[in-house]
């Protein structure tokens, strides 16, 4: 079900299709922003690697502020790091902090799965036993990328039946934490002389 929302009139409306959620941004800054997390999350921009303003701005057509409220953002949400010369980099991630991260959604998952249980549909419920069962087969073959990706999306699939907005932001952004873990994770044991 994609849940494609769009902004009108200052209010965000929604639209169901049968893929994943969509937000179209309402701004410049926020174009520039997914741009950049997903840049991130995805290891296409490195760690410790430079953002260029510059570069950025050059390639949405647009002045540097709105590349620096997006970059500002990345960095309230730890994605980014900046110094006291106003280098903005991408932050590293440390085993530790994903330790911490898996900690807290393990109590939340824990403690959120009544929440889940009084409020799945029929629809959710067999998309997520169909994901176990690939999961299960991902296990066997060890896939670990369709494995990581596919437990991943289990999750997000039971969150999303939790009616407290503030709780199911909170699990979705240490989903992507996660992902961009992983995704350099994937990208390590690709080879077989790091595995």
């Amino acid at each position: 079900m994609l849940l494609l929302k769009k902004f009108k009139g200052g209010k965000m409306k929604e639209k169901e299709t049968n893929h994943e959620i969509i937000s179209i941004p309402k701004t410049i800054s926020q174009s520039i922003y997914n741009y950049l997390k997903k840049s991130i999350i995805e290891n296409k921009l490195k760690v410790n690697e430079r953002i260029n303003e510059k570069e950025i701005a050059d390639i949405f057509r647009v002045s540097r502020t709105p590349v620096r409220e997006a970059v500002a953002r990345l960095a309230a949400e730890g994605f980014i790091n900046i110094d006291y010369h106003r280098e903005a980099v991408v932050k590293e991630i440390s085993f530790k902090e994903i330790q911490q991260i898996f900690e807290v959604i393990r109590i939340l998952d824990s403690s959120t799965i009544d929440l889940v249980v009084d409020n799945i549909d029929i629809a959710a419920l067999n998309k997520i036993e169909k994901m176990t069962s690939k999961l299960e087969s991902y296990f066997l073959t060890k896939d670990i990328n369709k494995y990581i990706d596919t437990n991943i999306a289990i999750h997000e699939k039971m969150w999303a039946c939790i009616p407290n907005d503030f709780l199911q932001e909170l699990l979705f952004h240490c989903s992507i934490k996660i992902k961009r873990y992983t995704f350099i994770l994937n990208q390590a044991l690709a080879h077989s002389e790091n595995l």
